[in-house]
């Protein structure tokens, strides 16, 4: 068996262990089985195309990757799905317990045909191969990192400027 298809198997009883639980009126942490169920799945498919294990865990690196391959294959709604599911499920549902029972056994239920559909996209693209893409989403956080210390940089600076205007005008109004 290869590793995405361990991925799969896994977030299927993942995902009936979520039903169980809904069984059992224990709906919130229902929530979150279901959304560990769509967090398997999706690192499955990026597994089935090249993209390493351990690499798909890290939610910086992979969501990028992600997200275009779903948009490439014309597959947007399921990324709405999944940012959905995330919302519903594991925010508002788990985090907050703010979701209602009702909404969860629906969404639950969507979950279910969404993993179906991962699985029919990660078919669909049985002979793609994006392990090169790996060293660039690489390169690519390097960059983020030094915009995010040039944003940072950037603000001190502007701090500074902002100090120096209110000790001017302090001074000057005394």
């Amino acid at each position: 068996m290869k590793l995405f298809e361990e991925y799969l198997l896994k977030a299927k009883d993942v995902y009936h262990k979520a039903l169980e639980l809904l069984e059992r009126g224990d709906f919130f942490d229902a929530a979150e089985k279901g959304w560990c169920a769509v967090e398997l799945a999706r690192k499955a498919l990026l597994i089935s195309v090249g993209i390493p294990a351990e690499k798909v865990e890290n939610l910086e690196f992979s969501m990028p990757i992600f997200e275009r391959i779903l948009k490439a294959a014309k597959r947007r709604n399921l990324l709405k799905e999944y940012y959905r599911f995330n919302s519903c499920l594991h925010v508002m549902g788990f985090y907050r317990m703010l979701t209602s029972r009702e909404e969860i056994e629906k969404t639950l239920k969507e979950v279910k045909s969404w993993i179906t559909e991962i699985e029919k996209l990660i078919s669909q693209l049985s002979d793609v191969n994006l392990s090169k893409v790996v060293d660039i989403m690489n390169h690519a956080l390097k960059i983020k990192r030094k915009a995010l210390r040039a944003s940072v940089e950037y603000h001190e600076t502007l701090n500074k400027i902002s100090e120096i205007i209110l000790q001017a005008v302090l001074k000057h109004s005394s």
